[in-house]
């Protein structure tokens, strides 16, 4: 069968055939290269410049091996080649940047449900002609699958559990190749995972997908590496700092009623989108180009918090002009002008963009045939769920002259 050998920096030589090549040759899929992996992690690591079309790529590699190693029927095995390659479709400009914004500006098109609706051919999200062409692609094919079992999967809503763990669950190939890749570009050693042995340990028990008892050590290192890697990279105050920045500078152009279909936009496009409104999304976007962040004032973890204080936090992070009030409030006190002194959260962030640390947990096989779930099985994976990831709960920043003042008045501001 003819195909295309894409030459990947992780995994090695890929040969892409049949569906998979259709599917990666559309306009949406290609629209991927454009969208970085690890939104504006490059501010601090410059490496990151990996894009989500090389993590697709390779979720969808895993995704085949993985098929293999567990022995799917080749219906199975391309359902979930095909919800691995389009499980990131949806993504718009700079991947997990805009989260918040999604959630109060425009929620239906989170990444979660875009892609799904591309996938069902609802939305175009290209200017290209040959745009809109998903479900057509899967149709021809005559799997025994439909674009809505696919869009399904990729929601972690089909009904074969085994499948949408391969896809969604404590184990799965999409954050086997993010940490893999993610490691890699960022030149962090925390993200390193035993993948070879990780692949080989999964089975499917009972209609479950279980990891056998001689493969916990490989699924602890994981869990370890996964941990880290939302206190190193994910979750980096600086990195969060300059998301922080770039989202009040998109906020600023949806108050005024300006770019809202945003989320058709690449990355660069939605910098250049923002730096011709002038002003202060303008100010935000140079001062990201060349790297003049504000700094940050307090960084605050859960332990320094009553509950009284997390509570009033969680009612602000829930509600986007109780946080503007905030914001603005804090910037009056210390003489800085309006979106020069921004807050961010870290936990309840945490779970809007990584469900995975709340989910159902995967179970082992033990030798004697019985299944445990791994928090049970290992004292390990218990500690890390419970883990505060990352060490700040709380962060404010503000242009540097404006650091001490801010550190004085915030607890006044925040909890009075």
């Amino acid at each position: 069968m003819d195909g295309k050998i894409i030459h990947d920096g992780i995994h090695g030589s890929m040969k892409l055939t049949g569906i998979i090549l259709d599917l990666v040759k559309t306009p949406e899929f290609q629209r991927l290269r454009n969208i970085r992996q690890l939104g504006l992690a490059y501010l601090v690591y410059p490496g990151a410049n990996h894009s989500r079309f090389e993590h697709s790529l390779g979720a969808w590699h895993l995704a085949k091996r993985l098929s293999q190693e567990v022995g799917l029927d080749e219906n199975e095995s391309m359902l979930l080649q095909v919800g691995a390659l389009l499980h990131d479709i949806g993504h718009g400009p700079f991947s997990h940047t805009f989260e918040s914004i999604y959630k109060h500006y425009v929620k239906e098109h989170d990444h979660m449900h875009l892609g799904q609706d591309m996938v069902l051919g609802k939305v175009n999200i290209t200017e290209s002609e040959n745009g809109g062409r998903i479900p057509e692609i899967i149709e021809t094919y005559g799997y025994d699958f439909t674009p809505k079992d696919v869009a399904n999967l990729i929601r972690g809503k089909h009904e074969t559990h085994y499948l949408g763990h391969m896809l969604h669950g404590d184990v799965d190939v999409d954050q086997l190749d993010y940490l893999v890749r993610d490691a890699h570009y960022t030149g962090v050693a925390h993200g390193i995972i035993d993948l070879e042995r990780l692949l080989k340990v999964l089975r499917i028990h009972d209609g479950e997908l279980v990891v056998d008892e001689k493969g916990i050590e490989a699924v602890e290192g994981m869990m370890v590496a996964r941990s880290l890697m939302y206190s190193r990279v994910y979750f980096h105050h600086t990195v969060k700092i300059a998301e922080g920045m770039l989202t009040r500078a998109l906020e600023f152009a949806l108050e005024e009623g300006y770019l809202w279909d945003f989320w058709r936009m690449t990355d660069c496009r939605v910098l250049v989108e923002l730096e011709d409104l002038e002003g202060f999304p303008a100010e935000m976007v140079r001062r990201i180009k060349y790297r003049e962040l504000y700094k940050a004032a307090v960084l605050a973890s859960a332990d320094e918090l009553t509950s009284e204080e997390k509570r009033e936090l969680l009612a602000a992070y829930r509600n986007v002009k109780r946080r503007q009030e905030i914001e603005r409030t804090l910037a009056d006190m210390v003489g800085a002008k309006e979106g020069e002194v921004i807050l961010e959260f870290s936990i309840a962030d945490l779970m809007l963009s990584e469900p995975r640390l709340k989910a159902t947990e995967i179970n082992v096989l033990l030798s004697n045939g019985e299944l445990q779930p791994l928090t049970k099985v290992t004292p390990l994976a218990n500690a890390l769920k419970r883990r505060q990831t990352p060490r700040w709960a709380v962060l404010i920043a503000a242009p540097r002259e404006y650091v001490p003042k801010v550190r004085e008045v915030w607890r006044k501001v925040l909890f009075s």
